[in-house]
This record gives structure tokens, C-alpha cells and sequence, in this order.
């Protein structure tokens, strides 16, 4: 399984010399604006309903979920020109109703108010916002390296993308703008953390939980992050600092708790550059101080990502990101169980293809992402498909095949190959 990556690359290439044949040099592909005026409205709300189904391949679970979720956004701005926006997300699981199930904590019913903030402006040149909110750092769409600031549902790894993971957390963000500069001071009020697999959950069957210990979210505990961004013609840029706690627990109290008070300072930088077809991608991040179990003191880390999408593909595109991550001062007591058999050098890759068919009424997603130099340590491959049946209306489904390999942690997910399925209403 862990040459899908090679089988991947082997298809896309496939796919491109395809397309060639299909130039449509016959049809006039002026694009034709359609505008249509209507009243302004102050506010608007919106959102999906979905149906979502997993069917488990490899274990003993078969029919593992079956939930139904609500998405709903909404935004109002007041005659002052303050706006209120608001995200609020819910599931439950009928899994757990229909069968007699080990229920792991937070698996069948969750409420999420996932955004909730308040936006006004200062002066032309200056906007402030403070609520519940994601902000969005670096260039990449499918590996973290200087977007540190909120943290991921990461309950089904390499079920959906990056952009869809975010958890909201409460910030108060100043942005000033300069013609295509904007610098912006944010406070982290929040200190919310990923959410990651549990207890009788597919991805931690057997493993005891132990207790988890996090910053309170007090005056003393707010932190800060700076950030300056440009955008011009073909490309643009960002820097980035933060002072704040790590998304990432280590061990205390004789190995029985996870403890997240790691605190840190974290200075990146992030560029991409549109050349013809291509769009060039770049990222690093330095961690000044991580705590590693085991470890007798902290340690740095470097983070360095490369990239490329090639979109000259009719209705498609390619792209692929590779990234290391080095710790530094590395000792081997670091490579165990309890940091998740951490390499001094990690890899991640992430090749990815997307197709659109039948005048864009159906999408091809294809992502597959591999830890290690050669994907040896494990990884994923996902193909889905989704369809719009019409503009409310939509069904899509795959599958997604859990890689094994050298890294034990990885290795351990192999067995939750599985397909899955939704049907989504837009409101």
C-alpha cells in the first residue's frame, strides 16, 4: 500500500495527457458576465444540512457512522456599519441509537459555535475584531507550517481538507492596510486545542485517556501573534510571530497527564509567485522551545515547505508540497511512543489532483499524503466525488485508504479503510 503515491503520479499524468485532446479550439470561451441587482439586505443566513455515512472496509465495524450535520453562517451589519458574523456547527450520530456501541467522548452529539465575532472600521485604513474566529496564516492548502493559530478536528485523519478542520477560537485582531500591505497585532484570548481521536473512538480503540490539562483562559494566560502580509501582481508574501502555547501536549505528574502549557515563540515566513500555469509555493517556521517527552530540556524546530500547482489543465489542476520538520539537538529517547516516534528529520508529503466533468456539475478529488522521504512511515490516499444534482442539492462519496508503514502511530490506523457518503442540502 505504500507505493499508492507512485500509482497516483502514474494517473495524473494519465489525466493531463488526456486533456489534450479536448482543446475546445471550436466553442468561444469569452466568458458572460450575468448580473443581477437586488436590494441590499443587511444580513444574511445560510448553510448546508447533511446525511453522512462511513462504511468500514477493513474491520469489524462495518457501518461506523451515520450522522446527520448542520452548518449554519450567518452575518448582519448594523446601520454603524458593525458587522456580526456568527458560525455554528451540530451532528449527531445515529450509530450509537441503532447499534449498542461504546459511545467515545464527543462522538454522537456535538454543538460547535465555531465562529462568533464582532467587525467594525476604525478609519479606511484601519479594522478591528475580536470574537470567536479562524485566521487563516501561510500559502499552503494541505500542510501546517506557519498557520499555528487555530487548532483542527482531527477526529478522522485525511477524511476532509485543512480548510474545513479549523476550530474557531476568540482573538481580537487589529488590521491596518497599506496599499496591497496589511499588518495586523491579534490577542489570543482562547486557548482551545485540536481535537483528536478518543477512546473506543476507530482511531484509538484500546488506549486509556488521561487527563488533559490546558492554560486557562485568563489575562495572565492571553497571548499575543503579529503578522505582515502583501499581495501584488503575481505574487504575494507573509511574516509571522507568536508567543503563545503549542497545539501539541507533553507528559507530566509521573507520565499521567497531558499537559499543554507549552508555551513558545514562533517566527515564519510564507511567498508564493504565479508563473504562467504554475503557482510556486514556499513556507518555513522556527519554534524556539517544544517540549519533548523524555527529553531533559527543550527543543527548536525548523519547518521548511516547497510546493507547486500546475493549472493548466482545463477545469483541473496538480499540485504537490513536501515539507521537513528538524528538531534540533535531537537526542534518540525522542524517537518513542509518547511524541509519536518523532524522527530528527520528518517528511510530509501531499500530492493532490482535482477534475471537474459535465460542466463543473461533477467534481474528482484525489489526495494522497505520506510521512517520510519515501511515504515509508504511512499515510492516506483519498479519491472522492461530488455531485450537484442542482444549486441546493448535492450528493458526493469515496473512499479513503489508511496507508501502514514503519511509524507505529500511523501504522496503527491502517485497519480503518473505509468508504464514505453524503447527501448535502444548501440553504
Amino acid at each position: 500500500m505504500k507505493y499508492c503515491l507512485f500509482f497516483l503520479v502514474g494517473f495524473l499524468s494519465f489525466t493531463s495527457n488526456a486533456e489534450d485532446g479536448f482543446d475546445d479550439d471550436d466553442f468561444d470561451e469569452t466568458p458572460i458576465d450575468i448580473v443581477v441587482q437586488v436590494e441590499d439586505a443587511p444580513g444574511a443566513l445560510y448553510g448546508s444540512v447533511d446525511l453522512e455515512a462511513h462504511y468500514n472496509l477493513s474491520n469489524d465495524k462495518n457501518l461506523s457512522s451515520l450522522k446527520t450535520l448542520v452548518d449554519v453562517l450567518g452575518d448582519y451589519k448594523f446601520e454603524n456599519g458593525v458587522k456580526l458574523s456568527g458560525n455554528l456547527k451540530g451532528y449527531h450520530d445515529f450509530i450509537y441509537d441503532l447499534e449498542n456501541r461504546t459511545v467515545p467522548n464527543g462522538y454522537k452529539n456535538e454543538i460547535n459555535l465555531n465562529e462568533l465575532n464582532i467587525e467594525l472600521e476604525i478609519s479606511p485604513n484601519l479594522d478591528f475584531k475580536t470574537g470567536r474566529q479562524v485566521i487563516v496564516w501561510g500559502k499552503s492548502d494541505s500542510i501546517r507550517i506557519t498557520d499555528i493559530l487555530n487548532p483542527l478536528d482531527n477526529r478522522t485523519p485525511g477524511l476532509v481538507d485543512i480548510k474545513n478542520l479549523r476550530l474557531g477560537r476568540t482573538m481580537s485582531k487589529l488590521d491596518y492596510y497599506k496599499g496591497g500591505y496589511n499588518a495586523s497585532a491579534i490577542l489570543i484570548h482562547e486557548n482551545r486545542f485540536s481535537e483528536n481521536p478518543t477512546q473506543y473512538s476507530d482511531f484509538k480503540p484500546t488506549a486509556i485517556n488521561k487527563p488533559i490539562n490546558t492554560p486557562d483562559d485568563s489575562l495572565d494566560n492571553t497571548t499575543v501573534a503579529l503578522s505582515l502580509t502583501g499581495a501584488f501582481s503575481g505574487y504575494d508574501f507573509g511574516l509571522y510571530y507568536a508567543d503563545t502555547y503549542l497545539d501539541k501536549p507533553y507528559l507530566t505528574n509521573s507520565n499521567t497527564t497531558l499537559d499543554y502549557n507549552n508555551k513558545l515563540k514562533m517566527i515564519g515566513a510564507a511567498y508564493n509567485q504565479a508563473i504562467d500555469n504554475y503557482l510556486f509555493k514556499a513556507e518555513a517556521a522556527h519554534f524556539d522551545s517544544i517540549q519533548y517527552n523524555g527529553a531533559a530540556q527543550t527543543k527548536a524546530r525548523t519547518d521548511v515547505l516547497i510546493g507547486v500547482e500546475y493549472t493548466g489543465i482545463a477545469d483541473g489542476s496538480v499540485s504537490y508540497e513536501v515539507a521537513v520538520r528538524k528538531i534540533h539537538d535531537y537526542e534518540n529517547l525522542i524517537n518513542v511512543e509518547s511524541n509519536g516516534y518523532k524522527p530528527e528529520n520528518e517528511y510530509q508529503q501531499v500530492a493532490r489532483f482535482s477534475q471537474s466533468y459535465l460542466n463543473q456539475a461533477l467534481d474528482l478529488t484525489t489526495v494522497a499524503s505520506v510521512v517520510g522521504l519515501r511515504g515509508e512511515d504511512g499515510g492516506s490516499l483519498r479519491v472522492e466525488l461530488d455531485y450537484a444534482i442542482d444549486d441546493q442539492l448535492s450528493v458526493s462519496g469515496g473512499v479513503i485508504d489508511y496507508i501502514g508503514g514503519d511509524n507505529p502511530t500511523i501504522d496503527a490506523y491502517k485497519n480503518n479503510d473505509r468508504l464514505f457518503a453524503k447527501l448535502s442540502y444548501a440553504f
